[in-house]
């Protein structure tokens, strides 16, 4: 019989997937350093591969995989396909520099060229640690982990998105283990390695793969039940905040200059509210659209000054319901305050002064003419509510009695595509009222093909307009996308708009009495829209995917219920909560008080817990190499509690094999068992292990499960086992 590793065809699988598996390495690296190349990568990974699989002398593939390193650089690095005279000249003089800065030690006069070399060195490195790892150890396991482990890290902390890539890992680790652990298990066994018996093994592992892939695919998922960890490790780091020097991260940010891209989800708590239901908290607003992103025009809009409980002037009048206090506590610094619509007044004890501009909209904090960050003040509101009546009598000729201030809100770029205007025209087409106009743009999102994502989400190119891109080539976008998208379309019909910044309602994560507590982080950082209905004032509008925010309408009409244009009253107030909607909430809260006194510990006692790692650590890793020692007195410990079935034997028989490798005494390749029993014997100076041999060949290969005596074998096993602990 011959070993498997002679199959061609099945080691050939093997490589192939090897491949695939390094290609999934090279992927994430080549997208984050923004390299290139990555098919010439691929073939020089693939051609490494080969010729380890052939087998091809070390004295003939190096010089081929220089030679291929070599080409790439001058392709890359001067456009030449050959080794004209002045590629030769350009490598000279790199390996001339390259060679001076590595002997002075000047790392920083390295060049791009000796990077690249490296990299191969590194892909080379990779591929001769697989060649060996599936050829000679038959075993993948840890390359398989370390995959997984790398890929899943850059998904966590870096804009790099690995959720197909874990999938594709995952199928592909599972295979190349799977099928290992076959090679090993049939050359233990001395199976032959005939085609139709590598079937016989193989194909119920590649079916049992693909079924449980397309359970996991087509399954319904939970959400996730652990927090993200960004937040609290980068907590320790200084990092979160205003967000604007963190590109790829959410959060607020001052520069809205240029917009679109992939974000990180950060948990960092913002602030905390104590409210009776959830609000939109408004920072700012932005005026000027740019074809990229958002600007605020200069020298424009009055400045107001306010002092604690004083009634202020937002453009959103406080509603008639009784006014509600919030308590609003900060866990970052921003030098101003965040408000609700339908802000009264705001108060805190440091008795600052508030500065509203109504350029902006933002309330600034100073005190004694210098700024002030607020740590805890309250906001006194209403939820502004609006009259139907009033709303449905909106029309276009009411646009040109708007004053001069509102052109800003109607500005445009003159090289705005004009498919957006087409569009905006196309979607109002059937609405009578400004306000249905405003409707009909804000449920277009909704039913039109778009997606709420966060990557994946391309930046313009120069010459290509922010909307125009999300509206007609991508769909795919988050608030910025959808918020700045509306802004436009309504500017398109003149009616005046503009983009909002701030947060949405945040997670509620404890209630006291009529009182709810939630918590905003920057993942809650969003931008929304408000536009101008004339005779009835400001508005806000959501047109993002997914939130819900919106104003309050006053049903005033006398509506015919029979029509089912209509609005039903009973359908816009609140949504109907769950009969249990208060185990729910008692659930929810004890989960997140969980969580904080978790977070709480860790961050108390976080070098304790890094130590007490480290230490732990320490002791696995010297239990680990000294194993050989502590190991056959747990295994005797272990098979004496088993029973004495002679499956107990065959499992004892193989850890013996094992514990005998890991003591040093290796089988040879091609030797047999009774070989090999014989060599221990001789080796101890028993018969013990000879003993052992026959009874599992008599078992195993003979059938002949009644004749083995655990029992009687056990005082044999163990001998040999406490043997290898010297």
């Amino acid at each position: 019989m011959t070993s498997i590793r002679k199959n061609k065809f099945f080691m050939a699988i093997l490589y192939i997937l090897v491949f695939f598996m390094l290609a999934e390495w090279l992927t994430p690296v080549i997208v984050l350093t923004e390299t290139g190349h990555q098919t010439l990568f691929l073939i020089f990974i693939a051609g490494g591969l080969l010729m380890a699989f052939l087998r091809v002398p070390w004295w003939f593939s190096g010089p081929i995989k220089i030679l291929y390193m070599l080409w790439f650089i001058v392709y890359v690095y001067t456009g030449n396909v050959f080794f004209t005279g002045e590629a030769i000249q350009f490598l000279q003089s790199n390996i001339r520099m390259n060679l001076s800065a590595l002997f002075s030690q000047n790392w920083e006069q390295t060049t791009d060229v000796f990077r690249t070399i490296l990299f191969f060195v590194l892909l080379w490195m990779a591929i001769y640690l697989i060649h060996y790892w599936v050829s000679f150890r038959s075993s993948i396991f840890l390359f398989y982990i370390l995959t997984v482990v790398f890929i899943a890290v850059l998904d966590t902390f870096s804009p790099y998105s690995g959720e197909t890539a874990i999938v594709r890992i995952m199928i592909i680790g599972l295979l190349l283990a799977g099928l290992l652990y076959l090679v090993r298990w049939m050359e233990s066994h001395q199976i032959s390695e005939h085609a139709d018996k590598v079937a016989l093994f193989a194909v119920p592992l590649v079916l049992g793969i693909a079924v449980s892939t397309a359970f996991a695919l087509y399954l319904p998922k939970a959400d996730p039940i652990w927090p993200d960890p960004v937040p609290f490790l980068t907590s320790f780091s200084g990092q979160g905040g205003l967000g604007s020097g963190n590109v790829g991260r959410i959060g607020y940010g001052v520069d809205d200059s240029r917009l679109g891209g992939s974000f990180i989800g950060d948990d960092t708590p913002v602030f905390r509210a104590e409210v009776s239901e959830g609000q939109y908290w408004k920072v700012e607003s932005k005026d000027t659209y740019t074809t990229k992103g958002w600007e605020l025009t200069e020298n424009v809009g009055e400045s107001f000054i306010y002092s604690n409980d004083e009634p202020v002037d937002t453009e959103f009048d406080a509603g008639e319901e009784e006014l509600e206090s919030v308590a609003v506590s900060m866990e970052q610094k921003f030098p101003f305050v965040l408000y609700p619509y339908g802000t009264e007044s705001f108060s805190m004890e440091a008795s600052p002064s508030y500065q509203y501009t109504t350029a902006d909209q933002r309330f600034e904090t100073y005190q004694n003419g210098e700024g002030l960050i607020p740590e805890e003040y309250e906001v006194s509101f209403a939820e502004p509510s609006y009259s139907l009546k009033n709303l449905r009598e909106t029309r276009e000729e009411d646009l040109a009695e708007l004053p001069i201030e509102f052109d800003r809100y109607v500005q445009l770029p003159a090289e705005l595509p004009e498919r957006v205007r087409d569009l905006a025209i196309e979607i109002t087409a059937n609405s009578e009222s400004l306000y249905d106009q405003a409707l009909a743009i804000e449920s277009y999102f909704k039913t039109s093909g778009f997606t709420y994502s966060q990557t994946d989400i391309p930046v313009p190119e120069a010459d290509q307009d922010y909307v125009d891109q999300f509206l007609f080539d991508t769909k795919r976008g988050y608030c910025d996308n959808f918020s700045t998208s509306m802004v436009v379309l309504l500017r398109s019909l003149d009616i005046p708009a503009r983009w909002v910044k701030g947060f949405n309602e945040g997670e509620q994560i404890d209630a006291q009495g009529e009182t709810d507590i939630y918590e905003i982080t920057n993942n809650n950082a969003h931008s929304w829209v408000e536009a101008y209905m004339p005779g009835v004032g400001w508005m806000l509008f959501e047109p993002t995917i997914g939130f819900t925010g919106s104003s309050s309408i006053d049903f005033d009409l006398e509506l015919d219920p029979t029509d089912p244009e209509q609005p039903d009253p009973q359908e816009r107030p609140e949504t109907q909560e769950p009969e249990n909607a208060e185990d729910e909430e008692v659930v929810v809260s004890s989960q997140n008080a969980f969580w904080n006194r978790l977070t709480d510990f860790i961050s108390t006692n976080r070098w304790k817990l890094i130590w007490t790692i480290v230490a732990l650590g320490v002791v696995g890793a010297i239990l680990f190499k000294i194993r050989h020692r502590w190991m056959p007195k747990f295994l005797i410990s272990y098979y004496r509690m088993r029973g004495q079935e002679p499956v107990q034997f065959e499992k004892a028989y193989l850890r013996l094999l094992k514990q005998l490798e890991l003591y040093g005494i290796h089988r040879k390749s091609g030797q047999t068992l009774k070989s090999y029993a014989a060599y221990i014997d001789s080796f101890f100076g028993t018969r013990e292990m000879s003993e052992l041999t026959a009874a599992y060949e008599r078992m195993i290969y003979g059938g002949d499960v009644e004749s083995v005596d655990w029992h009687e074998l056990k005082e044999s096993w163990e001998n040999l086992i406490n043997r290898t602990s010297g």
